[in-house]
């Protein structure tokens, strides 16, 4: 690797440690939910937050759009989603007071991360050959996991002076574009090939699976942060929350180390594993509420996941997304639009359904999600064992 490869490769690693910067909101949402404005549910907390997910992929797509078109270079919708994050945290000093401030916040968030991240992650798709896109794509997962335990830490310290505390750390993302500014390279996406007209735009069928588990893996996944500070309100406070959402991240540093050999020994079935910790994760919330310490053990468990869950299925996209023309598109869905239409419903559906069916039980809460990752682990393993001998029988039938 040339030294302007590993120059781009560290600026890749060094912001992804600011690509989860909603982590330093999670810890404040109990305080904010009984304190800053008490007379609002705790699924209306959540859902104001997580208008992020909704802004995101909207922007993610708008960007690929632009990009697409030959409009503007990549690094220039990195650049203006990292300065954007910055400006969020000048607004929520300025308007705070007003519930729709928080939406209004969760908007720009949600615009500034749509902006950046998916165009990240397209720059190793477009810049590494297949063996340092995967060993980059691991060592990126830890990164970001490492930056998602120092916002929550920090966050949730900041959160208990006062609940938009939280925000002040998304002033990094002045760094962050000083970095892209000098490190990666202004480019346009390749001129569309007039010969292939209109099929340019069509993306491969296979992506639309691992989206779907992209999603479902999100949805649940963010049951855990979301809930987490209301689940151990009797046993701590936001700094103790941040805490717990430092140790989830904590996971998905372990398993990002580890992903690039276990993607390539085990393929599909990885993503079994990953939904096979989820479920150990969430049981063990669910039974030992009185002790911090095995909470904080469950959410590590839940947390070794991400990093094996979400790095799989967008390198399996990238390698069905051969088109340049429309690689752009399909690292925004892949890396945007599922996640964070996964993160949106989550307290949409999960949030509503449980409090309908167990009241205000966070641990019944944490149950019923349990069982769900416990259904789509079984489900992916039949679908990737009938894959597995499909391609084994076509490959006996052309020897």
């Amino acid at each position: 690797m040339d030294k302007k490869k590993k120059k781009l490769m560290w600026t890749i690693l060094i912001v992804g440690l600011i690509q989860m910067p909603v982590l330093a909101l999670t810890p404040g949402i109990n305080l904010i939910a009984t304190t800053a404005f008490a007379d609002r549910s705790l699924s209306a907390v959540q859902q104001a937050l997580a208008v992020s997910a909704l802004s995101q992929p909207v922007a993610a797509f708008l960007a690929a759009m632009i990009i697409n078109r030959r409009i503007v270079s990549k690094k220039a919708v990195i650049m203006f989603g990292l300065l954007l994050l910055s400006s969020t945290s000048v607004l929520a000093i300025l308007f705070h007071s007003k519930f729709w401030h928080i939406v209004m916040l969760s908007t720009f968030l949600g615009i500034s991360t749509g902006c950046f991240i998916s165009n990240m992650f397209a720059l190793i798709f477009d810049f590494f050959d297949p063996g340092e896109k995967q060993v980059i794509m691991g060592t990126q997962s830890s990164f970001i996991n490492i930056g998602g335990i120092m916002m929550s830490l920090l966050g949730g310290l900041l959160a208990t002076f006062f609940w938009y505390g939280g925000y002040l750390m998304l002033f990094v993302g002045i760094p962050g574009a000083v970095l892209v500014y000098f490190a990666v390279p202004k480019y346009k996406v390749p001129e569309a090939d007039p010969q292939k007209g209109k099929s340019r735009a069509r993306l491969n069928p296979k992506i639309y699976y691992y989206l779907v588990i992209e999603m479902l893996f999100m949805m649940a996944y963010s049951a855990c942060s979301s809930n987490i500070s209301t689940h151990i309100a009797g046993l701590g406070n936001s700094a103790t929350a941040g805490i717990a959402v430092a140790c989830t991240m904590s996971g998905g540093v372990v398993s990002g180390l580890i992903f690039g050999k276990l993607s390539e020994k085990t393929g599909d079935y990885s993503l079994t594993c990953g939904f096979g910790c989820m479920f150990a994760g969430f049981m063990m919330l669910s039974i030992f509420t009185g002790s911090l310490m095995l909470t904080f053990a469950a959410v590590f468990i839940v947390g070794l996941a991400l990093s094996i869950i979400l790095p799989r299925c967008i390198l399996m996209v990238s390698n069905h997304a051969t088109d340049p023309a429309t690689s752009a598109t399909a690292t925004a869905l892949a890396t945007i639009v599922a996640p964070s239409a996964g993160s949106f419903i989550s307290p949409l559906i999960i949030t509503n359904i449980t409090t309908a069916i167990y009241g205000a039980s966070t641990a019944a809460r944490y149950r019923f999600v349990g069982f769900f990752v416990l259904a789509l682990a079984a489900s992916i393993a039949v679908v990737t064992t009938v894959e597995k001998k499909k391609n084994n029988t076509y490959k006996e039938a052309n020897i």
